[in-house]
């Protein structure tokens, strides 16, 4: 995301759907830039404002991403990672991510991908092998990838027709995250400290963060797909 967005000295950014605050305390340690943080949930929001309450370039707003209060171009980038999978009317919310942005303008976005690795969510993937769907998102143990309420998954080929189909000019596409391990805070927590303290060969590390090759973006599984795009000029 950050390659994406190469941010600029006096950029200013829309994190649309910052949750804890993620990518907000990166802009804020990291780059010289304005950044207005935007989220639905307020429990999310405070922590996220707890955060960063020294913070003199964040500002925070309870918001919904498909009415968002600013005005036509105003923003030169915009983040929006794990977020549309969220919202009822996802075209609306890209919609508004377009008319906020300024011409010229760069979109960096991740979803969950639809044809997500088996061992990250087994139960789920051998229920929709058997035609039964999936389980009720908001159970906390047997919702996996579609907990927290996950309205839909996407393929490359549909976050890319979506952005498309508001104005956006798509100007690269990856799916991130070949191997996975079940969809769970701990095991997740776990597999993470595992990770970054033992030695992983260098064609699986490799093939841990991206690819980008289109055919092999359709077929093989993974974790998310994200994609740049850019508001035209014209």
């Amino acid at each position: 995301m950050l390659e994406y967005l190469d941010v600029g000295d006096g950029d200013l950014i829309l994190d649309a759907g910052c949750g804890e605050g993620f990518y907000a305390m990166i802009f804020d340690q990291l780059y010289s830039c304005r950044v207005a943080a935007i989220e639905n949930d307020k429990k999310m929001l405070d922590m996220a404002r707890n955060w960063l309450a020294k913070s003199q370039k964040i500002s925070f707003e309870q918001a919904d991403v498909c009415q968002l209060n600013h005005a036509e171009s105003t923003f030169d980038k915009v983040v929006c990672t794990e977020v549309l999978e969220h919202i009822d009317d996802d075209k609306k919310a890209v919609s508004e991510l377009f008319r906020v942005l300024k011409p010229g303008g760069v979109l960096a976005v991740t979803v969950p991908n639809k044809n997500y690795p088996f061992v990250w969510d087994p139960l789920n993937k051998i229920r929709e092998w058997l035609g039964l769907g999936h389980f009720n998102p908001k159970n906390p143990v047997l919702g996996g990838i579609w907990s927290y309420d996950h309205k839909r998954l996407y393929s490359p080929k549909e976050l890319a027709e979506l952005l498309s189909g508001a104005g956006f000019v798509i100007e690269d596409e990856k799916v991130l995250t070949h191997y996975g391990v079940p969809f769970s805070n701990l095991v997740l927590y776990l597999g993470k400290s595992f990770y970054s303290k033992l030695p992983v060969p260098e064609d699986v590390k490799n093939s841990i963060d991206k690819f980008n090759d289109k055919d092999f973006m359709s077929s093989v599984s993974s974790v998310n797909v994200a994609i740049k795009a850019r508001k035209g000029t014209v």
